[in-house]
């Protein structure tokens, strides 16, 4: 699930015969081959697409001899070109179309020596390039409309690891003197938006209107390189009537409007836009599988993530969890280009490592996977009838910041949490991200491990976490030696650890201090937990101050706080594991 696939590379060094797959292949990539790739072949922005083959990007490779790269998400696709392109010739045209499917946060283009991918956006209808090669290549916007042939339409040029906001429209990659491949974003595709509302006011009638005007075809807005926030054109609002219906809205790009049907143009994020009660419907398409999703109840909301309840067909007779991730910065925040483009690849990249990562588990103390969507980054998940362990009032007092259980609850946490990293990290995965608030607990259920969006395979590189529960390895030299910096498994084990000094009321909740009003307020950036010149390693060091003297004041002789004292030990491989604790806790049979 969420694989980024490529096909291997055919081998022009067999003697033997071809097999029949190969020879398919070899006649497929001929028929690409012998597309027009002249100057005098149809533009890309002429062709109209049918609005519910999912296309997103339309693709033609320019130079003889330099094929672009197979990959599963391109097909061939006839298209006709708009009225009076073609003079008196209708016959459709053959092009390379790419369809984003569920799984795909990006299209990856390789062709000659050039390789970039091209990022998409479910809160725009722009794309991000970025530019994965070790060269420089030239970037230029070759769109018919004269109204876009402005500055815009000089080549600009992208170098490595360099990342461009690119509007619907015709676009050119050029290598030194040589045009390898036009490709042309398109916008996204329609959703219908299914409302238990009152009927449309007038001044909403208006407006929908003016959106039915169109042609019908699949086009760019010349020069459109708004990127602020969408919530200044999100869907129409008006004064509510006195009566009740259902209502059918498509939400589609603006100029993709059908006469006669009732629309609401998006350019904002339609999950994150959806309201209690509404329904998005997702239609199917060729090798596309339709759902729909109803909104139930928010839970909560950040300005990364929004997280909610909702009814999902995939998962039909209950409800279930969707955690949708927001590509958008905040309105306060003065966005240029280069932010947005960065914001748009880290999520991405963010939701494709959660689902992937999230697939692989299957227990009863992780929270399940039902399904996810790359087209709106986001992700379904079972919904557990239990509150986090940071709750108000439930698990946590509001005055004290103390927990609120008892010794088995404490006992049942961490048998439960135990089980969860053992089996997580068995599969050769870590959490990076353990403590009180990705923990659900219910005495009926007991304790769920939650949100995976900052799990990595042991041994990758970690940069994320909460501060409070990330031990001392992160320091270099401090509690590990050359060869244990960097976290892993046992890295989880401490912050399991710091939450059950939370747990067995021997510290009030860690988040807490993080507070700019706390009386000891203690706050730091992970990033720069090694960068002396900033306050992070003084203030890190002065918080593992505070957990060893809490340890040092834990009874050893109770089985409980004795496992506690080991996790947070300093050096790494001196701590128990998940499976040695569960010993411990559950004798010699060990946990499921």
């Amino acid at each position: 699930m969420g694989d980024l696939r490529e096909l291997p590379e055919l081998s022009e060094d067999k003697t033997e015969p071809f097999s029949q797959t190969e020879i398919q292949a070899r006649l497929e990539r001929s028929r690409r081959e012998e597309l027009p790739t002249t100057a005098s072949a149809i533009p890309l922005d002429s062709f109209v697409v049918p609005p519910d083959e999912h296309i997103r990007i339309l693709l033609r490779p320019l130079a003889p001899g330099r094929a672009l790269r197979e990959h599963p998400s391109v097909r061939q696709i006839d298209l006709l070109a708009a009225d009076g392109t073609d003079g008196e010739d209708a016959a459709p045209h053959k092009v390379l179309a790419v369809r984003q499917t569920a799984q795909d946060v990006n299209f990856p283009v390789q062709i000659s020596k050039v390789r970039c991918h091209l990022y998409y956006d479910p809160a725009r209808d722009h794309i991000v390039l970025s530019n994965s090669c070790d060269i420089p290549f030239l970037l230029s916007r070759v769109s018919q409309d004269p109204d876009a042939n402005t500055g815009a339409s000089l080549p600009i040029q992208i170098d490595p690891r360099a990342r461009k906001v690119l509007a619907p429209g015709t676009w050119r990659i050029t290598l030194g003197d040589t045009d390898l491949l036009d490709f042309r974003p398109l916008e996204r595709p329609s959703v219908l938006l299914r409302r238990r509302s009152p009927s449309a006011s007038s001044s909403e009638a208006s407006e929908i209107s003016e959106l039915v005007k169109s042609t019908g075809k699949r086009s760019f807005v010349a020069g459109d390189d708004d990127y602020a926030s969408p919530e200044k054109r999100r869907r129409p609002s008006g004064p509510a009537p006195d009566r009740d219906e259902d209502q059918v809205v498509f939400f589609m790009p603006s100029k993709a409007a059908d006469e006669g049907k009732q629309v609401a143009a998006f350019t904002g994020h339609p999950l994150l836009d959806l309201k209690p009660d509404e329904t998005l419907e997702v239609p199917p398409g060729q090798a596309i599988v339709g759902y729909t999703i109803t909104k139930k109840k928010p839970i909560a909301s950040t300005s990364s993530a929004s997280v909610f309840m909702a009814e999902y067909s995939g998962s039909p007779g209950t409800y279930i969890v969707a955690k949708v991730l927001n590509t958008t910065l905040s309105s306060k925040t003065e966005s240029s280009e280069a932010m947005i483009a960065k914001r748009v690849i880290q999520q991405a990249e963010t939701w494709l490592s959660e689902l992937r990562n999230h697939a692989k588990l299957k227990h009863d103390n992780i929270v399940q996977l039902h399904g996810g969507d790359a087209r709106f980054l986001s992700i379904y998940m079972e919904s557990i009838d239990g509150r986090d362990l940071s709750t108000e009032h439930i698990w946590r007092a509001v005055r004290t910041d103390l927990f609120m259980g008892n010794r088995s609850d404490a006992i049942r946490i961490l048998k439960d949490l135990s089980r969860a990293l053992k089996h997580l990290h068995g599969l050769a995965l870590q959490h990076n991200d353990i403590k009180p608030g990705n923990v659900l607990y219910s005495r009926e259920r007991g304790a769920v491990l939650c949100d995976l969006g900052l799990s990595t395979m042991q041994g990758a590189r970690v940069g994320g976490g909460t501060p409070w529960y990330v031990g001392p390895e992160l320091i270099r030299g401090l509690g590990s030696s050359k060869d244990e910096t960097g976290r892993g498994p046992p890295s989880d084990i401490w912050a399991l650890g710091v939450l059950m000094l939370y747990i067995l009321g021997k510290i009030s909740w860690p988040d807490i201090r993080g507070h700019r009003n706390h009386p000891r307020y203690l706050f730091w950036m992970i990033a720069e937990a090694n960068d002396w010149s900033k306050p992070a390693p003084m203030r890190m060091q002065t918080w593992l101050t505070e957990v060893r003297n809490v340890r040092a004041g834990l009874d050893v002789h109770d089985q409980l706080e004795r496992l506690v004292h080991g996790m947070l030990t300093p050096h790494p491989k001196e701590r128990p594991t998940a499976a040695e604790i569960l010993r411990e806790l559950e004798g010699e049979e060990g946990g499921r």
